[in-house]
């Protein structure tokens, strides 16, 4: 069960819906690992520990439920996902996928390359700004965000959809992969590179480039899965 411990499920605030909080927290705390994989969930404990009612638990947590960030426990509830290597793996193929498709998009246009290199710089300086001192939490997701400016710039409605379902995924993927990262100034770097292939580089090295792209621990995943 849910223990007092998690400062991510600490009581909301009502800017968003509660739906939306109640969301979010849940997915910062797998993120952190503050809910762990197999952990079961239920509507009351953490309404209880939201301060928020039923109906707002049930609406987040039926959302993650579709989107696979939870999962169906029976009788018992609902349980956290196994975000194990095989799991992760499989994420990551997906989203070499989808971001194949978005990127290639973005650079077959040149005026929209511009366009989007522009946009990225901008998220690119405040990531470098705050890689020596933000939480693991706060650069996932100003990563999230350089890569949904992608997507937004590749007007293909139907894979931006697809990559809004993996966001809470990759922002879990995301999260501890930069809690585990040594020297978060060659990740920086990683998507300051990406910027300049947007501007200049071959729409056909794409895939080769994004695999690039990815951290090391994401990359050593995909050639795993690529090897089996």
């Amino acid at each position: 069960m849910i223990g007092n411990k998690m400062s991510e499920l600490s009581p909301i605030k009502h800017d968003l819906t509660a739906a939306d909080q109640v969301e979010q927290k849940l997915v910062l705390a797998i993120a952190r690992q503050e809910l762990v994989d197999g952990e079961r969930l239920t509507e009351s404990g953490l309404g209880k520990l939201l301060n928020v009612s039923r109906v707002p638990v049930r609406e987040a947590t039926q959302r993650l439920l579709t989107y696979g960030v939870l999962e169906s426990a029976g009788a018992r509830g609902l349980r956290v996902s196994d975000y194990g290597e095989l799991r992760v793996k499989d994420l990551m193929e997906i989203r070499l996928a989808v971001e194949q498709i978005l990127l290639k998009r973005v650079m077959e246009d040149a005026d929209k390359r511009y366009e989007v290199a522009v946009h990225l710089q901008e998220i690119v300086d405040r990531m470098a700004a705050l890689s020596s001192e933000a939480d693991a939490v706060a650069l996932s997701g100003i990563d999230l965000e350089f890569h949904k400016m992608i997507a937004r710039h590749s007007q293909n409605d139907l894979v931006e959809s697809v990559w809004d379902c993996l966001t809470p995924h990759l922002r879990i993927v995301f999260c501890r992969d930069w809690n585990n990262l040594s020297k978060r100034t060659g990740e920086v770097q990683d998507h300051q590179t990406l910027i300049d292939f947007i501007k200049e580089g071959n729409p056909d090295d794409v895939q080769t480039v994004l695999k690039q792209h990815f951290p090391t621990i994401q990359r050593n995943r995909v050639a795993g899965r690529e090897g089996t």
